[in-house]
């Protein structure tokens, strides 16, 4: 799959033409005064020993020579009043693109214009298994990478005493490849480990459409916004199976492609005012939503040798689809009322209606299924077709304060809650094939109750001294309840096989600041987050799964004279998931919690050796230390890595409105290669020069 977007094609000859014009446009202005700037990065040299993959994904940085305009801007207010403003970068060789325009003139109307492009890097490493002598780790064939980017368009009347009035039109867009988590069976011998790479092709795109509309009628703003939206995406995965062995099934290839579109048609009508001199505002809104979305998806799976076959449990799926047809209406309202100076009170509420209605067919061949290995004889032998409909109701509720009469101090606190009802019918069958395990229906309600309270403030009981705390509580509860399901004598399936789950959060961040002297400011933050999952499974045990993370950060800022800045961190983050396999069995069973402790070590030093010249350089250095070699009976766990970002340049203006610069950065990764794999050492050199007119 190729698209424009991954090639620099039509979007980014708009860029790049649209930045030749700003370049010409500045240059014919500033025979007017217009203001001018340009910051250049005339060449970037980056050389990487080692995984450059990983060394790109880490850094959003392109390996090689990188050249081009980091910043340029423009701004001129004519005679007649009508202002202008451009700017814009053009990195080249690493798709980092971007301009904007907008022309403007007060009590008449304005045009803007901007669009943006940049690439993501990723690393297209699987798992690692260092009880495997040749197939350790393993990486994937393909260059990951993926440009994503956006053109914009703007433009309105807003005539003095009329109403406002706008249109839009916005387009997003994604091609490349990406890598996905669904890792593949990797064999060695007998040992079979899922640490196998995996990756997706994406080409998407997003057209909006809007008209806008606002005006102020007996006191209130109201305003009004029709919305459109074309959603279209071509997907293309593929999962490949490694092995030693010339085992056929040992070598599966899954190839899934996917094509989802939606199409979204949204009404928005809003008003609000303010009573009272403003002691108290209104604001109210209703927005209608329909949306229409179907997928198209077919996979197949073929030996090494590209022949389909059928594997176990086979996916020979041909042309499936499925089609939902979606609606909401939403009304929310708010109240802020302010009756002192030192106290503000707020309220919200919200109410839903939904209501969604969807098929899909699912065509497989599947015969033979009872031999795997055999090849696919291209008759479709099972059709499994799905009908569901859902309602839902859902109401919210919100209350907010703020408390501002202690001297040097403000208080807040917040509630928001959150009530569904949601009723599912869904009926499922097998049109061609006697596979009574795909046939079944069901009738669930589920009451879904969500809560989250917030608790904080700030206070600087001295000019030198100042604090903040925060403290979050967040409950999720989903409660089914099967008022009807398929017999369990005519079918095993089950489609609601989930009674219920909860999850609970808690959130604390607080931070102390002092400084005794001007020139010196130490500061220490403390942030904890706990997660705690229960899920209840029909005639299973309660299924609970924890999550804790602590993380302390020690800040200093010196600047011992006037011409030198210094700043100074560490941060120790400790963080554990535990699961029910932590009580399993040591033998084959029993996996123990993951951790992943980093401990991270900042410097930065600023220092103008004279009043033309200045010195920069950054350190960081993380470390990780986690590593738990589990990997007889599963997979080895914990992070276990050191990386390093050294830079060190300086910046000389060598003339009034003009300065050159030069920086050099060391860049080091390096992992316990019984845990990870992809260590790097890069070198980094930018020659940067800007110029104000």
């Amino acid at each position: 799959m190729t698209t424009s977007a991954t090639k620099g094609g039509r979007p980014g000859r708009i860029a790049l033409i649209t930045l030749g014009f700003l370049c010409a446009g500045s240059g014919i202005a500033q025979a007017e005064e217009t203001a001018l700037s340009i910051q250049a990065v005339p060449a970037r040299w980056a050389v990487v020993d080692g995984d450059d993959e990983k060394f790109r994904e880490h850094h959003w940085m392109k390996d090689g020579v990188v050249g081009g305009v980091r910043d340029l801007s423009a701004s001129r207010v004519f005679p007649n009043g009508v202002s202008l403003e451009a700017q814009g970068h053009a990195r080249v060789g690493q798709n980092d693109l971007e301009s904007s325009v907008s022309l403007e003139k007060e009590g008449i109307g304005f045009a803007r214009f901007d669009y943006s492009q940049f690439r993501k890097y990723y690393d297209g490493t699987g798992g690692t298994y260092h009880y495997f002598t040749t197939l350790q780790s393993n990486e994937t064939d393909r260059d990951l990478t993926l440009d994503i980017g956006k053109i914009g368009l703007e433009t309105g009347l807003t005539l003095q005493g009329g109403p406002e009035l706008a249109f839009e039109y916005g387009r997003e867009f994604k091609g490349g490849a990406k890598p996905r988590l669904t890792w593949t069976a990797v064999k060695e011998g007998t040992t079979v480990r899922n640490i196998g790479p995996s990756w997706q092709e994406i080409d998407e795109r997003v057209d909006h459409f809007a008209v806008k509309a606002g005006h102020e009628i007996a006191g209130f703003s109201v305003g009004a916004k029709q919305e459109w939206e074309f959603t279209r995406s071509e997907l293309l995965r593929e999962e490949r199976n490694i092995s030693t062995t010339s085992t056929a099934s040992d070598k599966k290839i899954r190839r899934q492609d996917q094509a989802p579109e939606a199409d979204l048609l949204t009404t928005t009508l809003n008003a609000q005012r303010n009573f009272l001199n403003e002691r108290l505002f209104l604001s109210g809104a209703y927005r209608f939503a329909h949306m229409e979305n179907r997928e198209f998806e077919t996979i197949i799976e073929t030996n090494e040798a590209g022949v389909q076959t059928n594997f176990s449990n086979p996916k020979q799926i041909q042309n499936a689809r499925a089609d939902n047809d979606y609606n909401t209406h939403t009304w929310v309202s708010g109240l802020t009322a302010s009756p002192w100076k030192w106290l503000t009170l707020g309220t919200k509420m919200k109410a839903e209606l939904i209501r969604r209605e969807s098929n899909s067919s699912y065509p497989a061949d599947a015969s033979p299924n009872s031999t795997g290995g055999s090849t696919p004889n291209g008759v479709i032998d099972q059709n499994v077709v799905s009908l569901t409909e859902n309602k839902a109701v859902r109401w919210g509720e919100g209350l907010s304060l703020r408390f501002t009469g202690l001297p040097r101090s403000a208080l807040y606190a917040e509630a928001e809650l959150e009530q569904s009802r949601v009723r599912l019918n869904e009926d499922r069958k097998d049109l061609l094939g006697p596979n009574a395990g795909e046939t079944f229906n069901r009738y669930t309600v589920a009451n879904v109750d969500r809560r989250t309270f917030t608790v904080g403030g700030q206070s600087s009981p001295r000019p030198f001294l100042s604090g903040t705390l925060h403290l979050r509580h967040r409950y999720h509860n989903n409660d089914y309840d099967d008022q009807r399901e398929t017999d369990s004598t005519g079918t095993t399936a089950r489609s609601a096989f989930v009674d219920g789950q909860r999850t609970t959060t808690n959130e604390l961040a607080a931070r102390l600041a002092w400084k005794p002297k001007a020139w010196i400011q130490p500061s220490v933050r403390y942030q904890l987050r706990g997660d705690k999952f229960a899920t209840a499974a029909e005639n299973e045990p309660v299924v609970k799964t924890d999550m804790l993370s602590n993380i302390v950060t020690g800040d200093l800022t010196l600047q011992p004279c006037r011409d030198l800045l210094t700043t100074f961190s560490f941060s120790r983050q400790m963080a554990v998931v535990t699961t029910p396999a932590r009580y399993g069995p040591a033998a084959g069973g029993y996996t123990p919690p993951f951790h992943a402790d980093v401990n991270t070590w900042l410097a930065s030093a600023d220092y103008a050796v004279r009043d033309n010249l200045t010195l920069t350089g950054s350190f960081q250095y993380s470390r990780a230390a986690n590593f738990n070699d589990f990997g007889q009976d599963g997979l080895p766990l914990g992070a276990d890595y050191g990386q390093l970002d050294a830079t060190a340049g300086f910046r000389w203006a060598c003339r009034e409105g003009a300065s050159l610069g030069l920086e050099y950065g060391f860049y080091h990764y390096q992992a316990n290669s019984n845990a990870d794999s992809g260590d790097y050492a890069a070198h980094v050199v930018w020659l940067e020069a800007s110029k104000k007119f």
